[in-house]
């Protein structure tokens, strides 16, 4: 974790070292708690972590590739996106685990009722979900206990144009409903209104979009997004620079790196590898 006004980073999860242990992780995804952002000197976190849902299968406890999370702040629901198993589950505080988008049995399609390897997902206080579909090249709009969604952006074809994709990788949604997508091969940020109009269904480049690179101008497979809604700031993770990007909301250029040395990963306190 890098804190504002620093460069070096600290480890907050996880040892260097890929295991299954409860101290250790294996290609980790991530959430941001964004009702907790305080960034104290002495900040301490647990060193082990608890198991909530584990196992590979179809089953709904079971998982299958899992990428992206999302804890959703109001309801404490999680969502998780099944990537293999080509669905969302979402788990209630409860415990209970059931599929919020996609075929429970994990089958894949393009139709409105399936999915195909989705990577992330953003859910609303109504249990309302936006989903990354990757290799569908597009994001879905499910509500709850629909039986099947919605495209919301993108038109499904894998391509430059400002109503395609190239391998969307993270969704988030700010209050006004304007959805925000990591164009990752298109190496660009996208942002689409919603709800969603056959006739108007483009988008607009609200960072990058000039080809991958280490320029200041340039993104580099863009990967991760969190969104500071008050100030119209950006966090973009470029996976391929290594680096963590500040970026003003339709600026050419971002204000800083905000973590890590474009160009040169490594697992220094500077440096990060890849970040997702």
């Amino acid at each position: 974790m890098f804190c504002s006004n620093s460069v070096f980073g600290i480890t907050i999860a996880g040892t260097g070292q890929t295991s299954t242990t409860s101290n250790e992780l294996s290609y980790p995804g991530q959430h941001i708690d964004k009702q907790s952002n305080d960034c104290p000197g002495n900040l301490k976190w647990n060193t082990t972590g608890t198991t909530i849902i584990s196992g590979y299968g179809t089953g709904p406890n079971q998982l299958n590739y899992p990428n992206g999370i999302f804890i959703e702040p109001k309801t404490q629901i999680l969502y998780i996106a099944d990537v293999g198993n080509h669905r969302v589950q979402k788990r209630y505080p409860n415990g209970e685990i059931i599929t919020a988008a996609g075929d429970p049995h994990g089958r894949a399609g393009s139709t409105p009722d399936k999915l195909n390897c989705p990577v992330d997902v953003f859910a609303d206080e109504n249990e309302n979900v936006f989903i990354s579909d990757w290799y569908n090249q597009r994001i879905q709009f499910w509500q709850k206990d629909a039986k099947s969604g919605k495209t919301v952006a993108g038109n499904g074809s894998l391509g430059t144009a400002l109503n395609e994709f190239h391998f969307p990788t993270r969704v988030l949604v700010d209050s006004k409903k304007k959805i925000m997508v990591a164009d990752n091969q298109n190496q660009r940020i996208m942002q689409w209104t919603f709800p969603y109009d056959p006739e108007k269904n483009v988008g607009s480049i609200i960072a990058g979009g000039n080809g991958a690179g280490l320029n200041p101008y340039q993104l580099n497979n863009p990967n991760g997004l969190y969104l500071d809604e008050s100030n119209q700031i950006l966090y973009i993770s470029n996976e391929e620079s290594h680096s963590i990007t500040q970026w003003v909301i339709g600026d050419y250029e971002p204000r800083n790196i905000y973590a890590g040395i474009p160009g040169r990963s490594g697992n220094s306190a500077v440096q990060l590898y890849r970040p997702q």
